[in-house]
């Protein structure tokens, strides 16, 4: 077995364990300290994390901002998402399920908007 046949293995793994569990994706980059840092962008005077249901729509988001190099998509299961934005508690005040890229209009901007602990209240019930 080469090491390219383990990378297309684990990736094909990947995408297995994805469908059969709940993801969300969130655009991420490697800090020195070795951990994911999200992107996140300011709305209304507050941090807002936009996090995804799908990963093409993460990676259109991403391909339409000017984010700099490192950044990329990374699925998180449900307890990873609900870890990180309880850890997240003093920086992140918002999510944005889903946002499109590019402009966006008010009205749809602000219905999806969510508070951080309506969003982990939402996905614990799950």
């Amino acid at each position: 077995m080469t090491e390219s046949d383990g990378g297309v293995r684990g990736d094909a793994a990947t995408l297995l364990a994805e469908r059969h569990t709940l993801v969300h994706y969130l655009i991420v980059r490697r800090q020195l300290t070795g951990f994911e840092a999200p992107h996140t962008f300011f709305r209304y005077g507050e941090r807002v994390l936009p996090v995804f249901c799908v990963r093409e729509e993460a990676g259109r988001f991403l391909a339409s901002r000017d984010l700099g190099e490192g950044w990329h998509v990374r699925g998180y299961s449900v307890g990873e998402l609900v870890s990180l934005l309880v850890a997240l508690h003093k920086r992140v005040a918002l999510v944005s399920f889903s946002p499109l890229p590019g402009h966006l209009l008010i009205e749809y901007e602000l219905s999806h908007l969510m508070s951080r602990e309506d969003f982990v209240a939402s996905l614990i019930v799950r």
